[in-house]
Parts: C-alpha cells; sequence; structure tokens
C-alpha cells in the first residue's frame, strides 16, 4: 500500500472550507465528502475511490428537485432521480479495469484522478499565490452568481471546478484504451513477422458531429451566451468544440478564435493519421455533452454551464492539448501562467505529479516500478515533491525529465518563487534487478534442446536424490518421511505425471533467460570464450528469486492455490508466498537449480559463458583504467556500478541504430566499419553522456568536484555542455576506438 502525507494538507483546506449547503440549510455534506476522503486515505483502492466520486456528484447532483429549497422543510422526500455522471464514472472504472491485458502500456485512471483531486487541495490551500490568481480569473470574469457566504468570495467555488475537472479529467480514456489495443493486435500479430511491416491503426467516426452536439432542449440557450460574449453569436453554442474554442480565445490573448476552432473539428482526423489518441479531447466534450443537457432540462441557469462547466471541460482539454498543439506551430504560446487558465494549470501540474499508488494494467506497465510512498512539501515559496521507491525503479533521468516538462509548460516561478523540485528516492538493490531484468530478451531455444536440457535436469535430480539417500544408509541416519516419499516416487522422465514433465520443461525454457540477466549464454564446447563454473553470490541470489516467481506462475497456471498445508490431490501448497516468505529450507529448492545450471551445460556438452556485449563491457572498461589511474578493476567495483556499466553497454546498442548500425557477431554477414566519421561521434558520445547521467542520478549520484564511490559524487554530472573539453574529448574517444574494441571481444559493426 502505498504512503503519502497530503493528509495535513487535505485537514487545512477542509478547515476554510464552508459549503453553501451547509451554511444556509444546514447540512453536513462538507463532513460527508471529508469522511470519504479520509477512508480513502487510509486506503487507496477503487472501492473508497469510487465512494470520494459519489459523494462529490450527488452533492452537486442536477436534479428537478431544488434541494436547497426543499432542505427548509422537516419533511423527508424521497425522490430517485439518475445520477448520469456518476454512470460515466462507473463505466470508465468497469472498461479500464477489464482491458489492461490487451494493452501494452496503461496504468490505473480511476483511483489516480482522486489523488489528482485531493493533490489540487493541497496546493490551493498552501499556496497564496494560486489561490490570490484563481479568485482574480473568476472576479473578472461577468460571472456574478459563484458561491459566496455573506456575500464574499468562497473557496466553494474552487471546490466545485477543481472537483469537476479533476475527477473527469480522464473519463474518457476508453476511447484511447481502444486504439491502443488496436495497436497492441498489430505490434503482437503481424509485426511478430517481421519488423519491416509497418502496418498502423487509428479510431475513426463516421459522423463525429453527432459526437460532438450537446442536445438542443432550450431555444435561449445559445442567446443567453450571446448576450454576454456578443462575438460568440457566429458559433455553434450546441457545438463543444465552439465553446471550448472561444473559450481559449478568450483567456489567451492573440488566440485567434477561428484557427482553434478549425484544428478542433479536424482533431480527429489528425489524431487518426498520426497514429495517437488524445482522451482528454473526448472528455472534455464528454463533460460538456452531460452537463449541457442537464442543465437544460433541470437548472435552467445557464450561467451555470457558460461559466464554471465550461471553465472546468476546457481545462480537461488543455491538460494534453496545451502542450501538444498550442505551444506548438501556428499558435506557440509560451509557458501557461495560473492567471490564463488556474484550472488547466492545476491540472497539468497534479496530472504529471500523481505518480504514486498508480495500478498497472498494461502488460509492460505491469513489469515497470511503482512510487510507494510520497512526500510533499508545498508553501507560498516552492514545492518539494518526493517519490520513494522501495521496488525497482522510476526510469532513467525520472525527475529531471518531470521537472524540464513542467517548466516548459508551466510557469511555475509565478506561484513558487523557489521553483519545484522533484526528488526520487530508490533502493539501491532493487535498481539492480530492475535493469536487469528490463534488459532479458533471451531468444526461445529449439524444442529439441529443451527436451534434452529438461530430460537430463530430471535424471540429474534422479542421481542426486538416490546419492542423498544412499550417503544418509551409511552414516546410519534414517531418513524422514518427506524425504523417503520423495526416494520412493522417483521414477524415469517418462514414468512423470504431465504436471510434473510440464514443470521440468518450464524449468528448462527459462534457463536462456535467466542467464541473460546477468550477461550470460549457452554456447558450445567449441567456442573460444571461457566456460563459467559457478555464479556469484549476488547472481545466484537473483536467479533464485527469478525460478521462484516462475515456479509460482506455473503453479498458479496449472490450478494450485495457496493453503498451510500442502495437499497434492486437491492442488494446495503452502509456498505460493513472496520469496522473502519462504523458509531457508525451501528457498534452497530455488537455488539447487541456479547453481547445478554450469553443471547441467557440461553434462549436455555445452558451456556458460559470457555474452560478448558483457565481454564488451570488461574491455571498454580496460580501456577507461588505461586514462584513469584512481581506476577500479572491474570485479573490485560495488554491484551496482557493474550492473550500470552493463546498461551503458546495452545502450550502446540502441543509440547506434539510431545511426543506421547495428553490432553483432564478428561471423555474421556484412562489412565492419573501422571508423565514424566526426559528426556521428560528436552525436554518440553527446547520447552516451546523457544516458549515463541519467542513470547515475537515478542511482542516487549527485554532482561535486571530488569523485567518490562511497559518497556516489561525480564532477561529470553536468549537462554535455558544461562538460571541459577534455572530458568531452574522452567521451569521443571511447567511440573512436569502438570498432577496435568489438574487434577484440567478436564483435563488430555494420551498416543496417
Amino acid at each position: 500500500m502505498s504512503e503519502n502525507n497530503l493528509r495535513q494538507y487535505i485537514d487545512e483546506f477542509f478547515e476554510e472550507l464552508v459549503l453553501y449547503d451547509d451554511y444556509h440549510n444546514n447540512h453536513y455534506y462538507k463532513m460527508l465528502l471529508k469522511a470519504g476522503i479520509d477512508v480513502f486515505l487510509d486506503n487507496e483502492n477503487s472501492y473508497n475511490a469510487y465512494e470520494v466520486y459519489r459523494t462529490f456528484f450527488m452533492i452537486y447532483q442536477i436534479t428537478a428537485q431544488n434541494k436547497s429549497d426543499e432542505s427548509k422543510s422537516e419533511k423527508i422526500s424521497l425522490v430517485r432521480e439518475p445520477n448520469t455522471l456518476l454512470d460515466l464514472v462507473k463505466i470508465m472504472k468497469k472498461y479500464e479495469e477489464n482491458t489492461g491485458d490487451l494493452i501494452e502500456k496503461q496504468r490505473d485512471h480511476f483511483i489516480h484522478s482522486v489523488n489528482v483531486f485531493l493533490l489540487g487541495l493541497a496546493i490551493y490551500s498552501q499556496n497564496k499565490g494560486y489561490r490570490d490568481k484563481f479568485k482574480d480569473y473568476i472576479l473578472k470574469s461577468p460571472y456574478e452568481k459563484f458561491y459566496k457566504i455573506d456575500g464574499e468570495f468562497s473557496h466553494e467555488e474552487f471546490l466545485y471546478r477543481w472537483g469537476v475537472a479533476a475527477l473527469f479529467h480522464d473519463i474518457g480514456y476508453p476511447v484511447e484504451i481502444i486504439g491502443k489495443q488496436l495497436k497492441k493486435f498489430l505490434n503482437d500479430g503481424i509485426k511478430s513477422i517481421s519488423s519491416s511491416y509497418n502496418a498502423d491503426t487509428a479510431i475513426d467516426f463516421k459522423d463525429f458531429n453527432e459526437f460532438n452536439t450537446i442536445v438542443k432542449m432550450e431555444p435561449d440557450f445559445a442567446d443567453n451566451y450571446t448576450s454576454v460574449y456578443p462575438e460568440a453569436k457566429f458559433l455553434n453554442l450546441f457545438k463543444p468544440t465552439d465553446i471550448m474554442a472561444h473559450k481559449i480565445a478568450t483567456d489567451f490573448k492573440g488566440v485567434d478564435v477561428n484557427d482553434v476552432i478549425r484544428h478542433l473539428n479536424s482533431f480527429v482526423d489528425i489524431m487518426g493519421e498520426s497514429g495517437f489518441i488524445d482522451h482528454g479531447f473526448f472528455s472534455s466534450i464528454l463533460v460538456l455533452n452531460s452537463y449541457g443537457y442537464l442543465i437544460q432540462k433541470y437548472a435552467k441557469n445557464h450561467d451555470f454551464f457558460f461559466y464554471p462547466i465550461v471553465d472546468s471541460a476546457t481545462a480537461i482539454l488543455l491538460h494534453n492539448y496545451y502542450r501538444n498543439v498550442l505551444q506548438k506551430k501556428p499558435f506557440e504560446l509560451k509557458s501557461l501562467h495560473p492567471s490564463q487558465s488556474p484550472l488547466a494549470f492545476l491540472l497539468i501540474l497534479c496530472d504529471e505529479l500523481q505518480e504514486w499508488n498508480r495500478k498497472p494494467f498494461g502488460v509492460k506497465d505491469k513489469k515497470r516500478s511503482h512510487v510507494n510512498k510520497l512526500l510533499i512539501d508545498i508553501d507560498d515559496r516552492g514545492m518539494d515533491v518526493e517519490y520513494i521507491v522501495k521496488e525497482g525503479s522510476m526510469g532513467l533521468g525520472f525527475s529531471e525529465d518531470k521537472e524540464e516538462l513542467l517548466k516548459n509548460v508551466l510557469s511555475l516561478r509565478s506561484i513558487f518563487k523557489l521553483g519545484l523540485r522533484i526528488i526520487t528516492d530508490v533502493e539501491q538493490d532493487n535498481i539492480i534487478k530492475e535493469i536487469v531484468h528490463e534488459e532479458s530478451q533471451a531468444p526461445d531455444i529449439l524444442i529439441r534442446n529443451v527436451e534434452k536440457i529438461a530430460i537430463q535436469t530430471h535424471n540429474q535430480y534422479v542421481e542426486t536424490t538416490r546419492r542423498q539417500h544412499d550417503e544418509m544408509i551409511a552414516r546410519g541416519e534414517e531418513p524422514d518421511e518427506a524425504f523417503m516419499k520423495k526416494y520412493n516416487e522417483l521414477c524415469s522422465f517418462e514414468e512423470l505425471t504431465p504436471q510434473l514433465k510440464i514443470a521440468n520443461i518450464r524449468q528448462a525454457r527459462s534457463i536462456p533467460g535467466k542467464l541473460d540477466l546477468i550477461g550470460c549464454e549457452i554456447a558450445t564446447e567449441d567456442d573460444e570464450r571461457e566456460a563459467i563454473s559457478e555464479f556469484t553470490e549476488d547472481e545466484v541470489l537473483d536467479l533464485a528469486i527469478r525460478e521462484h516467481d516462475e515456479w509460482c506462475r506455473e503453479k498458479e497456471g496449472t490450478g494450485w492455490i495457496y493453503g498451510e498445508e500442502k495437499d497434492l490431490e486437491n492442488l494446495v501448497t503452502p509456498y505460493l508466498v513472496p520469496w522473502e516468505d519462504l523458509t531457508p529450507e525451501i528457498q534452497q529448492y530455488d537455488i539447487d537449480p541456479v547453481l547445478n545450471i554450469p553443471n547441467l551445460m557440461k553434462s549436455l556438452d555445452l558451456k556458460v559463458v559470457r555474452t560478448k556485449q558483457r565481454l564488451l563491457t570488461f574491455e571498454m572498461h580496460k580501456f577507461y583504467m588505461e586514462s584513469h589511474e584512481d581506476s577500479q578493476q572491474f570485479d573490485d567495483l560495488p554491484d551496482y556500478i557493474k550492473y550500470s556499466n552493463y546498461k551503458q553497454t546495452d545502450f550502446l546498442v540502441k543509440i547506434l541504430s539510431e545511426l543506421g548500425y547495428d553490432m553483432v557477431d564478428v561471423e555474421s554477414t556484412g562489412k565492419a566499419i573501422t571508423n565514424f566519421d566526426e559528426d556521428s561521434i560528436d552525436y554518440l558520445a553527446q547520447r552516451e553522456h546523457n544516458a549515463w547521467y541519467k542513470l547515475k542520478v537515478n542511482l542516487g549520484w549527485k554532482y561535486d568536484s571530488v569523485k567518490d564511490y562511497d559518497a556516489k559524487t561525480n564532477p561529470n554530472l553536468v549537462d554535455w555542455d558544461q562538460l571541459d573539453y577534455e572530458t568531452q574529448e574522452y567521451n569521443k574517444l571511447t567511440f573512436r576506438n569502438l570498432p577496435q574494441l568489438c574487434e577484440n571481444v567478436g564483435l563488430k559493426i555494420v551498416k543496417n
């Protein structure tokens, strides 16, 4: 369960909040909403998130009944009216949870939206600069029916507008899900045959105008708007895109409303041609369609729609649209100032910062690491956000990339004089696991080889068990009942049950992938590389944990369930638990097959060797040592430094491919290149330095004038342009010598 310290700020927001219906009509709506939020903060799950949605949209439900007037009566009126806004929330939640496995990348948007809502309340509560700009924005508009208490501006105006914007900002995400499903199908299907296939897909609307229309129920709906904004009389005010285009042109001086209308009306086609979907676009239209219908039918207060609702819906549109469209040609707007659109400003900020407790649904995101704890510090001067990750890593340069994005999109210093700082705190050991697991791309091996390994694995198990039995008897020991049961069940591979055969095959098939995690592979005896007879202690532990995880997936996939007592007949086992919950004796069952891999390969006239890319890592480190007297031997480096070096070597393959080069075995076809031109060397050196910089920062390193492994400081932790000439030239020297370094380990670089 994720933790965060938002509660103190949320408490302060509600202490200052007075709701109109509570003050005038003796309701307890604030208490109900706060109770739902408190329960959610205690346990951030979808059940409690839905309670927050439900309470908010019930407090502000638009119905035929005038709840404020009715509340003055002591008589209880039971009126049942549909809440179409909540229906949208339920549809989004259900669709997201049930379709994630058909998508590569997708994280939770349901709980996420509640956390975005709460983070916005916290910032509003703690930052006077933002509160003042929001209030000024409201007071400068022609809207006079904003929430007031005794005639004074009320924080409820922010609560309402922000609640609609934050809780609804991802309501159109199912549209994006559909597009991602089609894309994944193509990637998993025809592109798996050959990467040369360039097929793509997009979502198309046969009649987008039908979706982009507010149902017309009141003839004076548009007239009321143009009475305040006469310049809008040429717009179709039953068309959400026209309404939002006018709002954007009103808020952002210099933007031509017709340019925005043309772009929004063609945006569906643009998305189709470019192969992406902006769910914020569809979310904003859904909000305007829903509220436009409800307000015409029930409220009759058109100002309520044209100001708060249009403001919230346009903020939803802008949370992606601003940086993806309005900051580019032909609009080229600068960073967004909160006085222009305070809701859009806050929504972009909170949406980007909300990284804690985001459940992964997509296939790739399930493999990523996630924030376990959030520490946040907000005041009138600045904002510090610290993400604490207990398992894995947030990705290379996560904090720097996030800060850079927000700095480019938002005028942060307009409310935070000291700026925004994003800090990522990651446990070191888990970064290592994330790095190696992410790099595991070992190919499947032929079935005949899987068969040989599986049979030999079983035969060695039989031999070991019999030898253990004979040794116990020779020592005069009496084997226990469990051991004798295992001994008496020994049989040939052919006699095994189907489940046990599959278990052996699974274990055999997994060996290449396990070896790839630690930079090894299987080779024939005549391969010139030196055989590895044993793994390091850390490598054994990593692979044993992986073996247990694979065993658990196998058992669950074949119908086994967890139970405190082992029951073979009913497929119950007490070992379907995380690795750390196993006893040392049971952990040994996963460790032993890992320890046995070198001997197993040897018995099949094969051997375990380091991959040539890992050998290139050693070769590059030797090259580094020649010009750095203070450097350590590779074997003496801390494990996380070794793994970071592995990662950098793997990254070489990627940046070479960007320039049209492949790194292949020396026996492969294609003429090896002997040098790069200067432009390529400059490009490769800069890309490699940037990747090194991000990796070091993510591993906890900081800049200092002195290099220190223990303190994790390095004088080169600066941008490429800030490196001294000598260091830049050394980075380039690596690439000048890379063809020769590759040749030294049996690799070559070819033009693809």
